[in-house]
């Protein structure tokens, strides 16, 4: 019985994201679960031609004035009347599909107003937004509430957000890293990407990432990384730090030029995820580094980042928060959050003790098999069916 009414979900499911999937790859580790999961980018209104792109026009307008009036914004950059104008365009956009399943990366794409109060909805929830404060966007909280499941990306966020609202199910399943794809040790190639990039001896840091600011604040803690970087450079003058970065704006290359690090930074851009160049920098590094900041959405979050760094088996440093901590568990070399100097002074340690830094990343490459999607697919495909079925 159960087999069959199974198989009838996995072929009305459908997952929809407003990223690109093969950048923010969940959709992927979904499919891995149920192969003949049908994957749809909401970008822009694409099935409206015309008339789409006229609302899109006029939808932006409205967003970009509540941005100057409201401070509470919800995830995915909407705000109140923006956020519910966007769930409406939505629905237009997914008018006439057949669908009784749906996952919703983020709860602008999980919204009642989209789906209705027939089909199962399943909110995957990435970036769980907050303001310093703590406070959440009213309609984030109502669209978790009213969703049949949610899945968190982190253990500690979870245990946040499931004492202050009542959810119908939960569950934890983390970003975790794809091996059969995204394996630096396999991979990549240290001594061409060296060659390549005319390195030759040096010691090499490497940040992979965003350089995101909301409102001046730096939630990826990468000003404090520079700083620290610009520190232990007293005591390393052979060192360079690659980021690879999608770009750098104008705040962190100010910062670059005053801590006069032009000619010890390398900003490698957007790479494709799992590009051999990409691949060859992790494998090319000797410390991968995780700053990180007090911000809600970032202190408690279990960054991507986390679960690849794992896998080119190198050496971390991290900035302790409770999301770091819960990802990495034993295998990084933690520092205190905010400690620029702690930071600094565990990247000359490193430097100076390679023992230390293959441990660290022995470590670090068998915690990271822990989160292998091979591991993660069977517990996701489990949550899907019991929310379904229920």
């Amino acid at each position: 019985m159960y087999a069959g009414v199974n198989e009838q979900i996995e072929k009305n499911l459908l997952f929809v994201t407003g990223f690109n999937p093969l950048s923010y790859r969940r959709p992927l580790l979904a499919k891995k679960a149920f192969p003949q999961l049908k994957i749809y980018h909401f970008s822009k209104l694409k099935r409206m031609g015309l008339a789409g792109n006229l609302l899109l026009k006029y939808f932006l307008k409205i967003a970009k004035v509540e941005g100057l009036i409201c401070k509470k914004s919800r995830s995915g950059g909407d705000y109140y009347i923006s956020a519910v104008l966007r769930d409406l365009l939505a629905s237009l956009e997914f008018k006439g599909l057949q669908v009784s399943t749906v996952v919703a990366l983020n709860p602008y794409l999980a919204s009642r107003i989209i789906w209705g109060t027939e089909s199962t909805v399943i909110l995957d929830w990435m970036d769980v937004w907050m303001t310093p404060e703590g406070g959440m966007n009213p309609l984030d909280v109502a669209t978790a509430v009213r969703a049949n499941g949610v899945i968190f990306w982190s253990k500690p966020m979870m245990e946040l957000i499931t004492r202050r609202i009542r959810l119908k199910k939960y569950t934890y399943i983390p970003h975790g890293v794809d091996l059969s794809v995204f394996d630096p040790l396999k991979y990549g190639r240290r001594d061409r990407f060296v060659r390549q990039l005319g390195m030759g001896d040096r010691f090499v840091l490497l940040y992979s990432g965003g350089v995101w600011r909301i409102n001046g604040i730096d939630l990826q803690g990468t000003d404090k990384m520079l700083k620290a970087f610009s520190l232990a450079l007293r005591k390393l003058n052979k060192a360079i730090l690659l980021l690879q970065v999608p770009k750098l704006d104008d705040s962190t290359l100010v910062l670059i030029k005053r801590l006069n690090l032009s000619s010890k930074v390398k900003v490698l851009g957007p790479l494709p995820y799992a590009s051999f160049l990409r691949q060859s920098a992790f494998a090319a590094a000797d410390v991968l580094l995780a700053p990180s900041s007090k911000h809600p959405t970032a202190y408690y979050a279990e960054r991507i980042k986390l679960f690849q760094y794992m896998a080119a088996g190198r050496a971390i440093v991290a900035e302790r928060t409770p999301g770091s901590l819960s990802a990495l568990g034993g295998s990084a070399f933690f520092v205190e959050l905010d400690d620029i100097e702690g930071m600094a002074d565990a990247i000359v340690e490193l430097a100076s003790d390679k023992e230390l830094r293959e441990e660290l990343g022995a470590r670090a490459r068998e915690r990271a098999r822990l989160f292998e999607w091979e591991k993660l697919a069977p517990a996701y495909r489990s949550f899907i069916l019991e929310v379904a079925n229920f």
